[in-house]
């Protein structure tokens, strides 16, 4: 009977442990997310069937057609993510990410990462704040930083044996809450990029 219990007691424990979403830092995410360089333009695998190949919760298990032409198709997912290895809370629960993956049906050609607005997070935060000292170069395209309330930098940004990405980091903050915002567009999808400066 002991045997019995202590059995059930264990098996009750792994799926608890297995159920808890994994941490992802935001580098090893962007990273895993930006294409592979071979030499030429890719897009990304949406790992449809594949669960497990991005540290994310998926919505659904397929793709999604959208009407926006900007878009085409896209998947959601959620995250357990870190800023630079540090975990953020909003109303003492960690910080809930959501993840976009969009593009044509062959592959994904940009990503969003949208963080819920939290107190703990402050407006103003760079690549450099982002990565820290992880290995990657960022050139700084165009910022837009005066508005103590919303802003962005928008960067080209290369990390080793990836391809070259275009990430906008952009910030929105009310009543003292900062949600933080990455965007990243590969050579072809950067068109969509809204640059707009208020």
């Amino acid at each position: 009977m002991k045997k019995l219990i202590l059995s059930v007691l264990l098996s009750c424990i792994t799926i608890m442990i297995a159920a808890q979403s994994r941490k992802t830092d935001i580098y090893d995410l962007f990273k895993k997310l930006v294409c592979d360089s071979t030499g030429f333009e890719n897009v990304g695998d949406w790992a449809v069937g594949e669960p497990k190949q991005f540290p994310v919760t998926w919505k659904t298990d397929n793709l999604v057609m959208s009407d926006d032409t900007s878009i085409n198709f896209y998947r959601l997912a959620t995250a357990d993510i870190t800023l630079n290895n540090k975990s953020f809370m909003r109303e003492g629960k960690p910080l809930k990410w959501n993840i976009m993956l969009k593009g044509p049906r062959s592959g994904y050609s940009s990503f969003s990462i949208l963080g819920s607005p939290s107190h703990e997070i402050q407006p103003k935060y760079n690549i450099d704040s982002l990565f820290g000292t992880r290995p990657f170069t960022g050139k700084l395209l165009k910022s837009c930083d005066t508005n103590p309330l919303m802003g962005y930098y928008y960067y080209e940004v290369k990390i080793p044996k990836k391809d070259i990405a275009y990430l906008k980091i952009s910030w929105l903050t009310i009543n003292g809450s900062t949600a933080l915002r990455l965007d990243s567009y590969d050579s072809w999808s950067k068109y969509a990029v809204k640059l707009d400066c208020r």
